[in-house]
């Protein structure tokens, strides 16, 4: 398979975002990104522990659960860190159910716990459109909220969502840490180097050294190439299912009103879905058997799609 990748890592891959947020060496990063976010509110936060990122049921047929992060802070909050590339149907009662796990999980034995709770943060990353709502925004926080007085009713339990397709900022529009971690988890992979704006910075100028692909040993080549696929891979079939989508509600528009044409719009349309997916997959560097796998063209139809 060609190497397809530029100078920086893909930070949304499965490995690229643990090597990033998820090692001892680095954890300025982890830091600037949760000062960036406010979670310790007006307070800096200047320590992080790593934790285990799987959680095992209470009973032995319980799911366990894996986050990407699990981190604690020096308060004793807990902050679970997830990034997330495909869109899920669920994935605010799955958001909820994970810090909800780590809230029952402070429960002490004996008659001693008197239900004292520290806080759970959840910060979701999702690189996906996410609720069909009109008011779109590029960061949600959701906590638990008292109605009548139309306040906080509790900040043990607290989300954060940040929706990396909209940010379209260019680097001279963003202003603040956040922001410029926000472009540089959309874009660095296709950067040839970390923006004039963002290096004022000591961690972004350091992110551009430990970021770089040449920089990896071999095994971490490795494991960053297969991690790459899989997330080509996952976009490939998130934009096969999108782009079916619409060529079958063209196909359905074109045939409405004109019974006698529907069999023969719907074929059109699913055919020209069929090749404009396969041109997607070829531009994401996916390999010409998945592709015939998922479409159902041959080596040789692929081929003379190929542009």
């Amino acid at each position: 398979m060609t190497d397809s990748i530029k100078v920086f890592i893909n930070p949304l891959t499965d490995f690229g975002f643990k090597f990033l947020f998820g090692r001892e060496a680095d954890k300025e990063f982890i830091l600037s990104f949760l000062n960036a976010l406010q979670i310790g509110g007006d307070k800096e936060i200047t320590s992080v522990e790593f934790i285990d990122k799987e959680k095992k049921g209470e009973a032995k047929e319980d799911r366990a659960l894996i986050y990407d992060l699990h981190c604690k802070l020096d308060d004793g909050s807990k902050i679970i860190v997830e990034m997330q590339n495909r869109y899920q149907t669920h994935f605010d009662d799955r958001a909820i159910y994970y810090l909800a796990a780590d809230l029952y999980a402070q429960g002490e034995k004996g008659d001693g716990w008197d239900y004292s709770l520290t806080p759970v943060y959840g910060i979701f990353l999702m690189n996906f459109e996410w609720r069909d709502v009109k008011e779109q925004h590029l960061r949600e926080d959701v906590c638990l909220y008292n109605i009548q007085t139309k306040s906080v009713f509790s900040d043990k339990l607290r989300m954060t969502f940040l929706k990396i397709p909209m940010m379209v900022k260019n680097p001279e529009e963003c202003k603040t840490t956040l922001e410029r971690w926000l472009y540089m988890l959309k874009n660095m992979d296709k950067m040839e180097a970390i923006p004039t704006a963002f290096m004022k910075d000591p961690v972004f100028e350091r992110l551009g050294k430990v970021a770089r692909f040449a920089a990896l040993d071999e095994k971490e080549k490795k494991a960053y190439r297969e991690s790459l696929k899989v997330y080509r891979d996952n976009y490939a079939i998130a934009e096969t299912e999108r782009t079916i989508g619409r060529a079958e509600g063209r196909a359905e528009g074109r045939a409405e009103g004109r019974a006698e044409g529907r069999a023969e719009g719907l074929a059109e349309g699913r055919a020209e879905g069929r090749a404009e997916v396969a041109r997607t997959m070829l531009d994401g560097g996916m390999d010409l058997e998945s592709i015939a796998k998922y479409t159902g063209f041959s080596i040789e139809e692929l081929k003379a799609i190929k542009p």
